[in-house]
């Protein structure tokens, strides 16, 4: 009998790899259950093929057929086979439900739906971003259309009051030049004067 420990093996002088060696795994079988032929499995999760998966599923076919003309038989053999009928049917909703999941569950379909998810809420950002823009821009226009008519105005009322200054004046010199001439006619017609 040898005994002896991991560190006592000799290699004789040959260094073990410092690159790991590609192995090849050679796909899990399982036999049809019609036709007997080995079927290569999934590596991932999910329910095991029972038929064939060349030809079309013919040996599906071929199975559910043989089923369901002994599901007309008489006796144990024809409630074995609408059981099997059943069973099959669970297996197709099961292998639908299984690619479902897997489908939104598994590491790529969560990250889909987490980018589609990222890519709504970068749009609403992007949209209320450019809605907030446009609003400011909107109130800046607003602001400088209100100072300009705020401008406006205050011209305005400076020539309505230099218009008002100008008609007072007028107005004062009007009435001094009417008051010169009347003063003149009654000064020439005072008793005493004369």
């Amino acid at each position: 009998m040898i005994h002896a420990s991991i560190d006592e093996v000799d290699t004789d002088g040959y260094d073990e790899p410092d690159e790991p060696v590609a192995v090849r795994v050679e796909p899990e079988t399982r036999p049809c259950a019609y036709c007997g032929r080995p079927v290569p499995q999934r590596t991932s999760a999910g329910r095991p093929f029972r038929y064939c998966r060349d030809n079309d599923d013919a040996c599906l076919r071929a199975a559910r057929n043989a089923r369901l003309r002994q599901r007309s038989m008489p006796g144990l053999a024809g409630q074995v086979a609408q059981a099997f009928e059943v069973v099959d049917r669970l297996d197709r909703v099961v292998e639908t439900l299984t690619e479902a999941l897997h489908t939104e569950l598994s590491p790529t379909g969560v990250e889909r739906q987490l980018t589609a998810a990222r890519a709504d809420t970068a749009a609403q950002v992007a949209s209320a971003h450019t809605e907030r823009d446009e609003a400011r821009r909107d109130a800046e226009q607003l602001h400088a259309e209100a100072n300009r008519a705020r401008a406006d105005a205050e011209r305005a009322r400076a020539k309505s009051e230099e218009a008002v200054q100008a008609a007072f004046a007028e107005a004062e010199a009007a009435r001094v030049a009417g008051a010169w001439p009347r003063a003149r006619s009654t000064a020439g017609g005072l008793p005493g004067r004369g």
